[in-house]
């Protein structure tokens, strides 16, 4: 959607905030119509912005962590409250309860926001990765929604993910209450928990069902095949769990961005680590893009090029190693020499198309058509096969480009 934000007069740049509240009306979405109707007459703030206006937010959401959890985030209560925090109270001092809001510090405290799915919610928080977009046209200003502690708040918190949303901002208005409508949700949520009271919440929501998760993936619940070459199959999101998100974690633990064992829940520590592995690849560049976190096509394609790569590798040692398991029973004046003579810089004939029919198949020749005739780019694509073998360690070496002794001794090895 497209921004109906209004400023007269002053540029509005929004930092990031988080927020809570402690005293709120909850009543179903269904009954928002009245209230919101009567807040809809414009309103001009001192700093000159126009209420309401309409905007799109990234919004991720939180919870806090308690020790006597059936699961955590991120595996461990230790992890979970770094990543988290404690959540008993808000940076303006107000008790933390389900649906309460941090937002970018340009969002004052008291600052109602209507936002599809959660309601009417006010601003009562800060945090450091609540940021404001700063004019960067490809991100927006964040959100986290507190939802909760212990095993419920994480149920909601993994059930809402990171998502962008189009949000109705009011400014501060004193006609519009607090209305939240979330999953389960019961008024001791409230008041803070402690292992005790928060089993007996949870035990009084288990039946309610979890909101579902569009993830743009079908059926991540269910164990899926992963391909024999271990290339990755499908998309995953946040939230999402099974042999899939497995499969991922393994992988990223191979190329040592995540760090602990595969459970196969695509949590925050799973998001943190496709991020740097995003970041590595130079598809993003900080977390708060679009896309980041998620192991979506371009991260997927990416991936799967690493693990190609990697098999081709793999299969092209074990290839050299069957090779000279067979060679060695060979007695060597019956061994054929694939080239038999020194090569460069301007030579002609069929040695020269076998060595660059040799360079192409192992990647290093890079013209699209084979010739008899040894020019700059057959120079070039030797050079870089000596280095990579260590025959030379540079391109100043005054043999580099040149097939003598040892390129053709290696050359004739993998041929």
């Amino acid at each position: 959607m497209k921004k109906t934000k209004i400023n007269i007069g002053v540029k509005l740049v929004p930092v990031f905030v988080l927020t809570l509240i402690s005293l709120f009306t909850l009543s179903p979405l269904s009954s928002l119509g009245g209230d919101l109707a009567e807040a809809e007459g414009f309103q001009v703030s001192a700093d000159g912005v126009s209420y309401p206006y309409t905007d799109t937010f990234t919004i991720s959401a939180y919870y806090s962590p308690l020790p006597c959890q059936q699961r955590y985030a991120t595996g461990s209560y230790e992890a979970d409250i770094r990543l988290n925090g404690h959540g008993v109270h808000g940076a303006d001092g107000t008790d933390v309860y389900p649906g309460m809001v941090a937002a970018p510090k340009s969002y004052p405290f008291g600052t109602k926001l209507y936002i599809p799915g959660i309601g009417i919610v006010a601003v009562h928080d800060r945090g450091g990765a609540i940021v404001a977009a700063n004019g960067d046209p490809n991100r927006h200003d964040r959100l986290d929604i507190w939802m909760g502690y212990g095993d419920i708040g994480l149920k909601r918190a993994l059930a809402w993910g990171k998502r962008n949303v189009d949000v109705t901002v009011y400014g501060i208005n004193g006609q519009l209450s607090e209305q939240i409508s979330l999953a389960g949700y019961s008024e001791e949520e409230a008041k803070p928990q402690s292992c005790e009271t928060n089993d007996a919440t949870f035990a009084n929501s288990s039946s309610v069902e979890t909101p579902k998760i569009d993830f743009s993936v079908v059926e991540t619940q269910k164990e899926m095949a992963i391909p024999s070459d271990g290339s990755m199959p499908v998309n995953l999101y946040a939230g999402a769990n099974g042999s899939a998100v497995k499969a991922l974690q393994n992988e990223l633990k191979r190329l040592n961005y995540y760090k602990v064992e595969p459970t196969g829940l695509y949590d925050e520590l799973t998001a943190h680590a496709v991020f740097k592995f995003q970041q590595a690849q130079g598809i993003v560049s900080s977390e708060v893009e679009t896309g980041a976190g998620v192991f979506g096509p371009v991260t997927r394609s990416r991936m799967n090029g690493i693990i190609s790569l990697r098999n081709y590798t793999r299969l092209a040692i074990e290839s050299k190693k069957q090779s000279e398991s067979n060679s060695a029973n060979i007695p060597e004046e019956s061994k054929e020499v694939y080239i038999p003579n020194a090569l460069s810089l301007g030579a002609k004939g069929n040695d020269v198309r076998k060595l660059q029919e040799f360079l192409k198949k192992t990647g290093f020749f890079k013209s699209v058509v084979v010739t008899d005739y040894y020019g700059e780019i057959t120079k070039e694509a030797v050079a870089q096969f000596q280095i990579v073998h260590k025959i030379i360690s540079d391109k100043s070496d005054k043999a580099a480009g040149v097939v003598g002794p040892s390129t053709l001794k290696k050359i004739n090895e993998l041929s």
